[in-house]
Formats: C-alpha cells, sequence, structure tokens
C-alpha cells in the first residue's frame, strides 16, 4: 500500500498552494482565455525543487513527432489531450495545456488518434494493430478491461530500465505498478498522476450531510471517524440502519423512504469488497502470482458483507446505476467512485454532500485500502517503438507536469462543487488518492476464466449465501492454470 512520506505531504502542499493561484486565476479571468505566454513554458527555471523532474532542461527531441493511441470520450480528455482543444471544461483545458507546455520545452509533437467504440472493440483493434509489426504508435493509452485483463502484456515494452522514467518520484504509483506486473519485476503498465481516469474511477463513499445533521450526527464527526481510523463495515451498517427513515409508515425501506444506502451493481459491491484488504494472491520465488486467499479474513469478509447487505435501510438492487434515489436526497450513504463528480451526475443534488474512504473490514485493518476498477487506462509503450529513450522522457514529463499543473486543476474542480463547505472532505480525498491501486488478481479478473475470482466476497451477495469455500476450491486449480497460461503467452 503507498504510504504518504513526508516528502510526499510537503509535495502535497505545495501543489494545494497552486491551487490557490489557480483559483484566483480562474476567478480574474473568467472566460478562462489564456495567452500563449500563459500556458507554455519550456523549462523548470520556476518549479520548486521536490517537484522538477530528472529531464535535463537543454533535452530536445528535435521536432520528433509523438504519436498517441487512445479511446474517444472520457479517456482522451482526462488522460490524452483534453479533447485536442480548449471546449470549456476545466480539467480538459488543464490536459490539453499540459501537452502544450511539454511539447515546448521537450521540441517535440503529439499526435493523438483517438478510436471510437466500446472498450472491448478498442482492445481488439488495438492487438491487430500492433500485431500486424509495424511502427504505428509510441504510446497507446488502453483501458486495463481492454489490455491488461485481457493479457495483452506481450504487445508491450518493458519501461521500468529506460533512461528518463523515475517511478521513485511522487507522480508515479510504483507500487501498483509493480502490484499488476506478471513477475512482479517489469513495468509495462504505467500507472501515475499522467492518467486522470485511475482516480476517476477510483472508488468513494458518499454521504449526504443534511441527512447526516437531521438525525443529530455533525458531519464532522463521520470525518473524525475516518482520521481514527474507526470508518468499518459495523459503523457503516450502524448508521444505515439508525439513519435510515420509513417515511410512509409501511414497515419497510422502500421507494419514497429514505435509505440508509442503496447498492446498485456488483461492480459497487467490487469497491466494497476492495477496502476490507483481504489477500487474493502470493508471489512465488519466481515472482509468478498464485491465487492465495486469505480464507480465514475472507470469511469474515463474507459475513460482514452478508450482514450489511441484509441491514434494514441497505438495499442492493443489482441493477443498472441509478443514483437519483442519492441525489433526490433519499439516501444517506451512496458509494460511487470518484468520476461521478467530474461527469456531473450529481449536478442536480440540492443536498451539499461529502466524500471519504470505503470502510475498513473492522479496526484490525491498519489503512484503508481502495480499489481502482479495471476502466481506468494505462500508459503503454508497443513493443514495435524504436526509440524508447526519447518516448520515456516524454511520458516522465507528461506525467510529472499532470502533478505540476494539472492536479490542482482537477482537485479544485472537485473541491468547489457542493460539499466543499467544509475542509476536511479534502483530506479524505487525499486518502482515498493515497490508497487507491490495482492488482495482478483484480486487473486479471477477466481472463481467468471470468468466474470473478478476484471478488469472491462479492459472489456470496450474488450467491444469496455464504458459498466460499467450495467456489474458492473449484477457482484455485483452474485460475492458477489460467496465470500459468497468460505467462506463457508474454514469453
Amino acid at each position: 500500500m503507498k504510504k504518504i512520506s513526508m516528502k510526499s505531504l510537503i509535495s502535497l502542499l505545495l501543489v494545494l498552494l497552486m491551487l490557490v493561484s489557480v483559483v484566483a486565476c480562474v476567478k480574474n479571468n473568467p472566460d478562462n482565455e489564456t495567452s500563449d505566454s500563459e500556458v507554455v513554458t519550456t523549462n523548470q527555471d520556476n518549479v520548486d525543487d521536490s517537484m522538477k523532474d530528472g529531464v535535463p532542461d537543454d533535452f530536445t527531441l528535435n521536432g520528433k513527432n509523438i504519436r498517441i493511441l487512445c479511446r474517444t470520450g472520457d479517456h482522451r480528455n482526462f488522460d490524452v489531450d483534453g479533447g485536442g482543444e480548449m471546449l470549456g471544461d476545466s480539467v480538459h483545458e488543464a490536459v490539453y495545456k499540459r501537452n502544450e507546455i511539454v511539447k515546448a520545452r521537450l521540441n517535440c509533437t503529439i499526435e493523438v488518434t483517438a478510436m471510437d467504440g466500446d472498450w472491448k472493440t478498442f482492445g481488439d483493434t488495438m492487438e491487430l494493430q500492433l500485431t500486424s509489426g509495424d511502427d504505428l504508435w509510441d504510446i497507446v493509452n488502453a483501458p486495463g478491461n481492454a489490455s491488461l485483463s485481457r493479457s495483452r502484456d506481450y504487445l508491450f515494452a518493458s519501461l521500468q530500465d529506460t533512461q528518463w522514467l523515475d517511478f521513485d518520484r511522487d507522480w508515479w504509483n510504483k507500487e501498483t505498478m509493480t502490484e499488476i506486473s506478471t513477475n512482479g519485476k517489469d513495468i509495462r503498465f504505467l500507472v501515475g498522476d499522467i492518467s486522470l481516469s485511475m482516480y476517476q474511477f477510483s472508488g468513494a463513499m458518499f454521504f449526504n450531510k443534511r441527512l447526516l445533521m437531521t438525525n443529530g450526527m455533525n458531519p464532522n464527526e463521520l470525518y473524525q471517524l475516518v482520521i481514527d481510523r474507526k470508518w468499518t463495515y459495523e459503523k457503516l451498517g450502524q448508521l444505515a440502519s439508525e439513519l435510515c427513515y420509513d417515511e410512509d409508515g409501511d414497515g419497510e425501506i422502500g421507494e419514497g423512504d429514505i435509505y440508509g444506502m442503496p447498492i446498485w451493481t456488483s461492480e459497487d459491491l467490487k469497491y466494497l469488497e476492495y477496502g476490507m484488504n483481504v489477500r487474493r494472491f502470493t508471489r512465488g520465488d519466481d515472482g509468478i502470482p498464485v491465487m492465495d486467499y486469505d480464507l480465514t479474513r475472507a470469511h469474515t469478509g463474507v459475513e460482514a458483507m452478508l450482514k450489511l447487505v441484509g441491514t434494514k435501510g441497505v438495499k442492493f438492487f443489482n441493477e443498472t446505476r441509478n443514483f437519483t434515489i442519492f441525489t433526490s436526497g433519499k439516501a444517506v450513504f451512496q458509494p460511487a467512485y470518484l468520476g461521478v463528480t467530474s461527469y456531473g451526475m450529481f449536478r442536480s443534488m440540492k443536498d451539499a454532500y461529502g466524500i471519504i474512504p470505503m470502510p475498513m473490514l473492522d479496526d484490525t485493518q491498519e489503512e484503508y485500502i481502495n480499489y481502482i476498477h479495471d476502466s481506468a487506462a494505462f500508459f503503454a509503450v508497443p513493443i514495435t517503438c524504436s526509440d524508447l529513450d526519447s518516448v520515456s522522457a516524454v511520458l516522465e514529463v507528461l506525467c510529472a507536469e499532470t502533478y505540476r499543473s494539472v492536479m490542482p486543476i482537477y482537485y479544485e474542480s472537485v473541491l468547489k462543487t457542493k460539499y466543499a463547505s467544509d475542509s476536511t472532505t479534502g483530506q479524505c480525498i487525499d486518502i482515498i488518492r493515497s490508497v487507491s491501486k490495482k492488482d495482478y488478481l483484480t486487473e486479471h479478473n477477466t481472463i481467468l476464466n471470468n468466474r470473478g475470482c478476484a471478488f469472491l466476497i462479492s459472489r456470496q451477495v450474488l450467491n444469496g449465501q455464504n458459498l466460499l469455500a467450495s467456489d474458492y476450491d473449484k477457482d484455485y486449480r483452474e485460475v492458477n492454470e489460467a496465470i500459468r497460461k497468460a505467462i506463457e503467452k508474454q514469453s
């Protein structure tokens, strides 16, 4: 789990100080117009030493064209180039300006090819193009469910030994990159600030402040539970039960009443399950992952989740997400992901709301942990790339510049919304950001016979009973065989 070092805390404070200046600039420039001189800088003269990347200021790519493949829509807008022009969204424009800074500093051009279609179509087409042997792309921004989860690791180069990528810097998430690696060493898929979709698809628990206060609970009390590491499944169930309300008096919590917490899909269950921090796999001496659950803790997790779903006021709908219960002020808690703020799904909500991490299984758990959904996109370099050093410089500067100039805007776009009536939400978002991660088994969940092997606890809710032991026995041999086949495909 990625811990927050003193260096990281200092850097975060610097980022937040930058945020203050960014907000001031936005207020002074309501049309959000920015001249080229304001956008483009070609060196790091005005950057604090702790935020400087290691690419020399006199480094030049001599006009080289860097070709990036991505999907159309939100992945392009948040991760790649903000849509390729200034379209009025503050975060997308920050990503666009980041690219302009990088192009000017490194003396290169960036050409983006955005592909239409769903994630599966994108992945199939990408594989077809990259296996042709032609040098078509220097960088690919690929959703996890279209790349890693489809065992397409072999299409991409190992990047841990490239000249300019420094994975020990605060803008990279080295732990997660190692966790998703097949052998625990080769880093092929990049995770860090360069990909905002990693934060967009990070799980988060939203809560309605008005409903809390109506029932005599100050939101600060809930925040303090989080900060004191007392935010657990038991506490969530207790509050959901105490704060729900049977408005029509029929003895049940249903349509028109105040829910403690609606849960909409199995994807929401995954977010809740991951917060339990149950070990799912280990690695052998060769670094190869092996499905290896901590069954004792997993059993405890199953019982906790079944109890939560059966709690008065908690309703598992198991259907397409419908946030209107929460946004209409009819639910106290709502598990979701941070992107609902950027995507405007809560825009119609009149009540102020706050954000906290998913609960821990119990108070013996040392830290929160947060699942990043496999819809989030990685950056990777095709094995056909002939100039890894140049591309590594571009990726390092893109990620560092995102940390320096885009993350403050992204934070501001989140923190300025209706739940910004307090400052503690920002601390909770910092917690979510610092503990959000992926791992090998959850990211490869699809190719491993699509049995949901990484989310056995959630499967028990779908089963309606605790069949964990038999499910695990069925999966163990089959999943580990699938892992071996995936590794053979790479070699």
